[in-house]
């Protein structure tokens, strides 16, 4: 089922929508599997849906959310990224891992309380700031990594 993620803040649209198969793991330790059918870009102002080949930076973006989201839960995971959408122009690598992050917590119903809400959607709408570059966040840091394909 999907997760969507979207919010407006000064004027930019940010939005994130993903589809994650998860359930526990038994062998002690977090797996991450990647399952992209998507056609990627169609048309202007079209959903892009992530692609097997391509939008690396979205897919990175969605493994960095991941681990951070292990780092919050005390049980191991396996984790199927079927879908990861959004827009060129409302989504960026952040947006996925904020967006992959909040919906595992949700389907393993963990509550990020509304000030630690705040602290991480601050840091997802600074990944918007100018000049745009497209970067990879570091949520244990709340730092951005330039991507470089």
């Amino acid at each position: 089922m999907d997760y969507k993620w979207t919010k407006v803040k000064g004027g930019v649209c940010f939005i994130g929508i993903v589809d994650l198969d998860i359930q526990q793991n038994k062998s002690n330790k977090n797996e991450i599997v990647e399952n992209y059918t998507g056609k990627g870009f169609t048309g202007q102002g079209n959903i892009e849906s992530v692609p097997a080949n391509g939008y690396n930076s979205w897919k990175i973006g969605a493994k960095k959310g991941l681990e951070y989201a292990f780092s919050l839960v005390d049980n191991y995971w396996t984790v199927v990224i079927n879908k990861i959408d959004g827009l060129s122009t409302d989504t960026n690598p952040t947006i996925v891992a904020y967006t992959v992050l909040r919906a595992f917590l949700d389907r393993v119903d963990f509550k990020l309380n509304v000030k630690e809400i705040e602290f991480l959607e601050k840091f997802v709408f600074d990944s918007w700031s100018k000049p745009y570059k497209e970067q990879i966040p570091d949520f244990f840091n709340l730092k951005f990594e330039d991507y470089n394909d």
